[in-house]
């Protein structure tokens, strides 16, 4: 197989492993639907086959681009919003991965971009993200004080208003550092120890949410709540995370909690399926 197809492979790879992780407090697992009532498993795996088609073209074409990347968020973008379009025809207008598209679309580009002029390594790939999206923060969001009266923002939108929170936004503009600086140190720690690719992935959840401007929980719960959740994460970890017994009892409770006040650490899953996508990229390619 040759490197470009494996790129979509392994951004397939690492949504379905990131999906079946156990047990993700307040996230869809094979045993759980989490807070989200109007999906679960299985769906998210008819979810995952629009997307791994989706994942092949992006490889492709942006291998192929003549172009800059800083040319390539437009056309990112088109080919982004048609699997979206697909996507939503296969859940019947349930939104298990529109987040993920958008992420993926970058890494992906950035990744291709890179494997043609044969320099494939995860800082170089977060960098092209960063280069893709340069400004993107002050682009989409800076003018949305002449807005504020309007009634067509997104959540997003609207935390930035509200509360400076740029989240994935400032996460890819920053060249993925949630990802780079904690996500992907965390995962090879807590495999290397743990030997247990479940566990590990739980680990760097847990990491991720500690640091993570996390738009899926505030848009929930508010800014209290999200702070909240970052403190108790950090405790968990220092506990030990899922390489301890009391720091999976902790986990357990957190599931429970989550359950409860309906949180949602969607925005850190994604980037856990990001950071995984770029341990496979160092390991495979």
């Amino acid at each position: 197989m040759k490197d470009i197809d494996m790129l979509g492979e392994l951004a397939t790879r690492s949504i379905l492993l990131e999906a079946s992780c156990h047990p993700k407090p307040g996230l869809v697992t094979p045993f759980s639907c989490g807070t989200h009532q109007d999906m679960d498993y299985t769906l998210f795996l008819k979810s995952s086959s629009v997307l791994s088609q989706g994942f092949y073209d992006i490889a492709h074409f942006s291998y192929d681009y003549e172009g800059t990347l800083k040319d390539m968020l437009p056309c990112i973008r088109t080919r982004g919003l048609e699997v979206e379009k697909r996507m939503f025809e296969v859940t019947n207008g349930v939104n298990t991965q529109k987040g993920l598209i958008f992420l993926f679309y970058l890494i992906l580009s950035s990744s291709a971009h890179f494997l043609r002029q044969g320099e494939l390594i995860p800082k170089i790939v977060a960098n092209g993200v960063a280069n893709i999206t340069e400004d993107i923060v002050e682009k989409e969001l800076g003018n949305l004080v002449k807005e504020k009266e309007t009634n067509n923002l997104t959540k997003g939108e609207q935390l930035f208003l509200e509360h400076d929170i740029t989240g994935i936004r400032g996460e890819v503009e920053r060249g993925l550092p949630s990802v780079m600086e904690q996500g992907l140190p965390t995962l090879k720690e807590a495999y290397e120890k743990s030997g247990d690719l479940n566990d590990a992935l739980l680990q760097t959840l847990l990491s991720l949410m500690a640091v993570v401007e996390d738009t899926n929980i505030i848009s929930r719960g508010g800014i209290e709540l999200f702070k909240q959740v970052q403190a108790e994460a950090r405790e968990i970890l220092l506990l030990g995370g899922t390489l301890s017994q009391e720091g999976r009892e902790k986990i357990t409770k957190l599931e429970k909690s989550f359950i409860k006040h309906n949180i949602s650490p969607g925005g850190s899953a994604d980037l856990l399926s990001a950071t995984l996508f770029m341990y496979y990229i160092e390991k495979e390619l």
